[in-house]
This record gives structure tokens, C-alpha cells and sequence, in this order.
């Protein structure tokens, strides 16, 4: 269906797009658990060892937590006719995660995707008052992409799940960038979810979300210097919301996550079009 986005060259692959508000999205809990293996839970319990030791020797915090995995989505129209997201989840844990994703993602081929822990992240382009891009620089103490240009936001977790089972995709990635940006949910215009896409390095899928603040690129400054998880970030960083801009700040910007990548590209194809979009991956394509 978005095989015309899957460009070979881009770090990214989407497998989902559009425009979805509130009433468009539907995220639903499914019980059981992640299908492994007895060879493949060894590997995640050495993993982990592994890295709590290092995390202890270089002074950075890790910890498990409850985590909310893809299990499956589809888009389609509802009864109105306009275009709706349906995605569903299930438990997972960071533990899994790190013994998967993020450090045994090579071997993906030998266990295969689905037996990967598979978090679902849910991070957020913002835009300024000032009509500026919002990113954040991840600062060195982060586990993984650290230095790294990234989008604002984290990940489902079971604290997300509402009394009827359904979790809200919106208030995840409020609470996130209220975490990391001190800016409220009742500040966030229009937060829009734009799709789902695929980090090809790691292979974790990324729920896309935008929204348009009344702050400018300072106030946000100013509110980032008094949010509570500022540390997660070195720095913020401002760019045009201009055609020209994104595909030369990509280039330009050093370290920048496949999410932030995605995120811009899917970004340009909703302001610019499918031709933006196609022309950005070719000049862009060495450069990945």
C-alpha cells in the first residue's frame, strides 16, 4: 500500500500514513504474549547482564520496564468515510527490548520480527510559533541514539492503558513531551497522528504524531530549562519549515535518528507532496 514511500536509500520504512485526529485513531490491548524461544530468551537475559554492567560502570541509569509491543494494524474508512488507524499491542518489557532491538537487531533473520520485543515509541514534530521545526539533540547518557537528532517522546507503557483495555495514543506522547518540554496537551495545536513507520537499524516501529505550538523557538528554550526530563536532551534544535530547508538540515546536522529522518520525510509529503517527498530521497540518498 506505501510501497511508492519505501524508497531502497531512505533509513525508514512506512507502514502507514495520513492524517488521523483523535476520533480517527483507535489503539486496543491484546493479552498474550511474545512468541520466543528458549535460544532466544537466553540471548535477551545475557544482553541484559551485559548491559546493566555497563550502564553501572559508564554512571547511566537502567532499569525494566513495561513496555506495549505491534502486534498488528490496518487503515482503513469508517462509516463516515473518513480515513481511520486501528493498531493493537500487546506486553512487552525494556528488558526484551534491549536484548532484541537494540543490540541484537543483526540477527532479525534468525529469529524473525515478530519475536522481537518491538516497542511501539510514540514521538512528535513540533512547530514553532515562529514557524520553526523543533528537534531535540538525545544527550550522551541515553541508551541508545545517543547525540543523536531526535523527535520528542517515548514509548507505550502499560500505565497508558485505559479501564476499557483501549490505550490513548495522544495523551503518550503529551505526557512525553510535557516530560521533556514542560509544554501541556491543552498547548499542543492540532496534535495530529501521521503514521507508523519502521526504524530500519533497529527495526522498532515509531507511532508519528505533529502538532503547532503559540511558542516561539525562545519560550520553548525557556520552557525545556525547567522540564523535569530536560536531561534527556544535550540541546534543542530549530530549523525553517521550508521545502528547501528540511532535506539541507538532514544533510547538515550530524547524528540524526531514522525516526527524525521518517518524521521529516513523512512531514514533507503531507506540507509539500509526493514530489518533495521523492526528489528529497533522490538527493539524499547518499547520504545515508
Amino acid at each position: 500500500m506505501f510501497s511508492h514511500l519505501n524508497i531502497p536509500s531512505l533509513p525508514f520504512e512506512i507502514d502507514a500514513e495520513g492524517r488521523f485526529g483523535p476520533d480517527q485513531v483507535r489503539v486496543q490491548f491484546d493479552g498474550r504474549e511474545r512468541p520466543t524461544t528458549k535460544a532466544l530468551d537466553a540471548l535477551i537475559a545475557a544482553e541484559w547482564d551485559k548491559q546493566i554492567a555497563l550502564a553501572r560502570a559508564h554512571d547511566r541509569l537502567l532499569f525494566n520496564g513495561t513496555l506495549l509491543r505491534y502486534v498488528e494494524h490496518a487503515v482503513d474508512t469508517n462509516p463516515l468515510g473518513k480515513p481511520r488507524f486501528t493498531l493493537t499491542v500487546g506486553p512487552t518489557c525494556y528488558r526484551d527490548f534491549v536484548g532484541t532491538n537494540l543490540f541484537n537487531h543483526h540477527r532479525l533473520a534468525e529469529f524473525g520480527w515478530d519475536h522481537f520485543s518491538n516497542p511501539v515509541g510514540t514521538t512528535a514534530t513540533l512547530i514553532t510559533a515562529d514557524g520553526q521545526i523543533c528537534y531535540g539533540r538525545r544527550s550522551a547518557k541515553v541508551s541508545y541514539h545517543a547525540r543523536h537528532v531526535h523527535t520528542f517522546g517515548g514509548a507505550f507503557e502499560e500505565a497508558d492503558r485505559l479501564p476499557d483495555g483501549t490505550i490513548d495514543p495522544f495523551a503518550s506522547v503529551s505526557r512525553e513531551i510535557e516530560e521533556e518540554l514542560a509544554i501541556g496537551r491543552d498547548e499542543l495545536i492540532d496534535l495530529t497522528c501521521v503514521g507508523l513507520l519502521r526504524d530500519k537499524e533497529i527495526h522498532q516501529p515509531e507511532m508519528l504524531f505533529e502538532a503547532r505550538l503559540h511558542l516561539d523557538r525562545y519560550e520553548v528554550l525557556v520552557r525545556w530549562q525547567q522540564a523535569e526530563g530536560r536531561d534527556e536532551h544535550a540541546g534543542l534544535e530549530f530549523f525553517a519549515n521550508e521545502a528547501h530547508a528540511v532535506p539541507q538540515y538532514i544533510q547538515t546536522c550530524g547524528l540524526i535518528a531514522p525516526v527524525a529522518s521518517g518524521a521529516l520525510f513523512l512531514h514533507g509529503l503531507h506540507e509539500w507532496g509526493i514530489e518533495w517527498y521523492q526528489q528529497a530521497a533522490k538527493d539524499l540518498a547518499a547520504h545515508w
